[in-house]
């Protein structure tokens, strides 16, 4: 008996294992975001800005040089038992080798061939589209005309047009899939009910989704997170000149994992080929979680415009920087103790801690001459990944300021390499070190983190490319007060994050999405006298419960015979206002 339940384990734990390595096929799917002075290559799954071959970030649109090469998501972490875990993105794509394929995951971290082809492919849509069936809906309550077919296929959670319109059915996951506006608050995507696209009032956006568990890690050799990652990047056809030369992206990350990430990070890694690649400087403003490229001289090329293979700016040579708008959530994204609280009522989730730019980091390419110090040149196994996206270098010698920041006898250490204006030559700049004409790579790091089971984190970045700069060792704050305009331009044109505010303008109060554990509790903290009550539904719209004495503005939810899945609950004010969300009962 003890051979024959050994040998069902064994089989079992096979069939578990295959379902984890699901054997998916790299991602072909590529796209340009198109929709203001910059056109910018979206290849799927971790990669950014190129094609495979070339750069693709084109600034201005209308133009042929690329103001970056290549960028990539970085990802990494603990389990409970201190085995690394990584997933990152560079040139993998020139040969073939992935971290990450397209598409979800299961809620054990699982996938399969089918579902990662099927998710091979962004789903595009437009502010314009979103007017007009917005425009129909609003007239009379109802759906009358035509939905514009990208309205339509949108994979908004539970979309019951998905199978019709994209050949497959979406997974429902209390996580869901692309954002959109629940009109009716019942969890599902459905156009018919007037729901639609939430793209932030851009102009043009790309939704798609990816994962770091659909085959074995080729590209880093590291072990996977199995993390499920979704992306929604946008831009705006804009009469704010800073506004029409950027590019905005939200990531949202899920660990589908059954296990715990600890010491989590996430960071973008970027090669960031300012026209010509012989010529960069790098370097980051702390104060604004921003990093930048510029010109190391006057001239982009190596002796003149024409020398560098590519398409270069030559005289008119601009500044890019890549500005970090909302960080992670940092500590332990959910709860302590199961328990589940709110932020007051009307108050943001930046009453909670969000980390900022943790670190930012570079690395040079080997291959240059004279050699670079080989603690400081391209990684070449997950733990030297780790050390370069957590702020050291790559042998784990800690950064130091100064020089090139690669000084073992040193102890003036910093997680901040070239912090300083170029401008400023009593600074700490590549500029005002003089630095050789290199070939560079950049790290900017965000963390650390606890993920667990189910957690949900996300980040917001922003690209933004500042036309004719004066050079050398031009002056960033031109980049500062264009990155202030940016911060505000998307504060005020949607103040919400994909964790989201607790009051949403859309009319909803959001929660962490942590499962409500079921010898836990949910906390309804501080919400003082503006409520009246809170009502507990099923799915299916039956009132669960309800409370109306609220214990001086603080209610706690126990679990008691609360029904297992998915609960939603209404909070009504005393001025009759409405706000509605959801939890998971387990």
């Amino acid at each position: 008996m003890k051979t024959s339940l050994s040998f069902l384990f064994c089989v079992f734990s096979l069939l578990w294992m295959n379902q984890l390595v699901a054997q998916c096929d790299e991602s072909t799917a590529q796209v340009d975001l198109d929709a203001n002075n910059i056109r910018a290559r979206l290849p799927h799954t971790g990669s950014l800005w190129w094609d495979g071959s070339d750069g693709k970030y084109i600034a201005p649109g209308d133009g042929e040089v690329s103001a970056l090469f290549a960028g990539g998501l970085w990802m990494g972490g603990f389990d409970d038992g201190g085995s690394l875990k990584f997933a990152k993105s560079t040139y993998g794509k020139a040969s073939g080798a992935t971290d990450y394929w397209p598409g979800p995951l299961t809620d054990i971290g699982a996938t399969n061939a089918t579902t990662c082809a099927n998710f091979d492919r962004f789903w595009d849509m437009t502010g314009e589209d979103i007017a007009a069936h917005r425009a129909d809906f609003e007239a009379d309550g109802v759906v009358d005309g035509p939905i514009p077919p990208s309205v339509l296929a949108w994979p908004g959670n539970g979309n019951p047009n998905s199978l019709s319109i994209n050949g497959f059915e979406l997974p429902n996951t209390v996580q869901g899939l692309a954002p959109f506006i629940d009109v009716n608050s019942d969890g599902i995507y459905n156009p018919q009910d007037g729901d639609y696209p939430h793209i932030k009032n851009a102009t043009a956006a790309q939704w798609y989704v990816f994962n770091d568990a659909g085959n074995v890690h080729t590209e880093g050799n590291g072990s996977p997170l199995q993390f499920e990652i979704q992306v929604l990047a946008y831009a705006y056809d804009s009469n704010i000149t800073e506004v029409n030369n950027s590019t905005f992206y939200d990531y949202k990350l899920i660990n589908r994992a059954i296990e715990s990430i600890d010491s989590a990070f996430v960071g973008l890694w970027t090669d960031p080929d300012l026209g010509c690649f012989q010529d960069d400087y790098i370097g980051c403003l702390p104060e604004r979680d921003m990093m930048y490229v510029y010109n190391m001289d006057a001239l982009d090329g190596v002796n003149n415009c024409d020398d560098c293979f590519v398409p270069t700016y030559c005289e008119d040579i601009p500044v890019l920087g890549i500005k970090l708008l909302e960080g992670p959530l940092a500590g332990r994204v959910f709860g302590e103790n199961n328990n589940l609280e709110i932020p007051p009522l009307g108050s943001s989730w930046d009453t909670l801690v969000r980390s900022g730019v943790t670190s930012f980091m570079f690395y040079n390419n080997g291959g240059i001459s004279p050699p670079p110090p080989p603690g400081t040149t391209d990684p070449g196994a997950p733990v030297e990944d780790y050390n370069y996206l957590t702020g050291t270098w790559r042998d784990g010698t800690p950064l130091t300021f100064g020089g090139d920041g690669y000084n073992p006898g040193s102890s003036d250490n910093t997680n901040f390499a070239f912090p300083d204006n170029p401008a400023d030559l009593n600074g700490w700049s590549m500029c005002s070190e003089d630095m050789p004409a290199g070939d560079v790579r950049m790290v900017m790091g965000m963390g650390g983190f606890r993920m667990d089971p189910g957690a949900v984190n996300n980040f917001t970045f922003a690209v933004i490319f500042v036309e004719d700069v004066p050079h050398p060792c031009p002056d960033i704050s031109v980049l500062e007060d264009a990155a202030d305009v940016i911060e505000d331009f998307y504060e005020d044109n949607d103040p919400m994050t994909s964790t989201e505010e607790v009051v949403r303008n859309d009319g909803q109060v959001r929660m962490l999405p942590n499962p409500l554990i079921s010898s836990g509790q949910l906390v309804f903290p501080e919400l003082g006298d503006q409520a009246e009550r809170v009502s507990l539904y099923s799915i299916d719209g039956q009132l669960l419960r309800q409370y109306d004495q609220l214990d001086h503005g603080q209610l706690t939810i126990d679990r008691g015979d609360l029904p297992t899945g998915l609960v939603i609950y209404k909070l009504t004010t005393k001025q009759s206002k409405v706000y509605t969300g959801k939890f998971l009962v387990q």
